[in-house]
């Protein structure tokens, strides 16, 4: 559970199950396990205070599972403590050293707040210890950051390679390509990503970059309107959106999507440069 997409989950079978467990966990309060089951849960239905004060209590009672220490690493970080989400991820690591998934989740969030060269060096760690398609993208991911885009092709063809179904390498893929300038094999990539997974908003944001490098502006506004409409808040999708809605010429309604963008993330910087360039083309047209 600790790798779920949230956007993805039946809350209300979620919410049964969380109803059980804690009457469960009333009945064996010392019982780990059914804490930090019951913390998963209540993570996966949007209670992070929750998740987070039963994985402490599950710690409390068993300290030696690595695991929950990872989860509970997990959400600090998605609550902004990162010094304590560091200290949780070291701990995991230290309690099972020959574990992948402790220094994946880990690259992860130093990846997301901006630390790429030690995210890159654990991704590298995750990959020698157990090779997954999750672990070669963001590393793939990570290395396009750093204006790396053959080492970016290479690791994402890896995990492609590594997990053929694995959507997220397949995505990983046509980011690095389309920044390669290989268009075809990007939408390629693409497409196949769809396939394995139409329902993630992440695999029509890819097919619409690789549609809007071939020049179908058309396709990729639409390909950027189901990203949209599968995660209405995904600040990526709508500022994505904005982009295809300007190229196409319809400027208003790139700025509308690029003002909620930033709603949604303030701190999108692309979506701000976009908006100001949408803005300064509307004003122009008004003259």
């Amino acid at each position: 559970m600790i790798k779920q997409d949230r956007t993805a989950i039946d809350l209300k079978a979620v919410g049964d199950e969380i109803l059980n467990l804690r009457t469960k966990v009333s009945e064996h309060p010392q019982d780990a396990a059914l804490r930090a089951h019951l913390a998963a849960c209540l993570y996966l239905g949007g209670d992070l205070d929750g998740a987070s004060i039963e994985l402490k209590r599950a710690i409390a009672l068993r300290s030696d599972d690595y695991l929950t220490h990872a989860f509970l690493a997990r959400i600090l970080d998605e609550v902004g403590d990162r010094e304590s989400a560091a200290r949780e991820f070291r701990r995991a690591i230290d309690l099972a050293p020959e574990a992948a998934d402790p220094h994946f989740l880990f690259a992860e969030s130093l990846l997301r707040n901006g630390d790429v060269s030690p995210a890159i060096n654990e991704y590298r760690r995750a990959i020698e210890l157990k090779p997954s398609g999750e672990a070669y993208s963001g590393l793939s991911e990570a290395l396009l950051s750093m204006h790396d885009n053959i080492g970016a092709v290479a690791a994402a063809r890896d995990g492609v390679s590594t997990e053929k179904n694995s959507s997220r390498a397949h995505v990983a893929l046509t980011k690095a390509l389309v920044l390669s300038g290989e268009y075809e094999a990007s939408y390629r990539t693409a497409r196949q990503a769809v396939l394995l997974d139409p329902g993630w908003s992440e695999c029509h944001i890819a097919l619409g970059r690789a549609l809007y490098a071939r020049s179908d502006r058309a396709g990729a506004v639409d390909e950027f309107k189901q990203a949209v409409q599968l995660d209405p808040l995904s600040a990526q999708a709508r500022n994505d959106l904005g982009y295809a809605l300007y190229g196409r010429g319809d400027i208003l309604s790139a700025v509308n999507e690029f003002r909620l963008a930033l709603r949604l993330n303030p701190h999108l910087s692309e979506a701000r440069n976009n908006l100001e360039v949408a803005i300064h083309g509307l004003t122009g047209h008004k003259k």
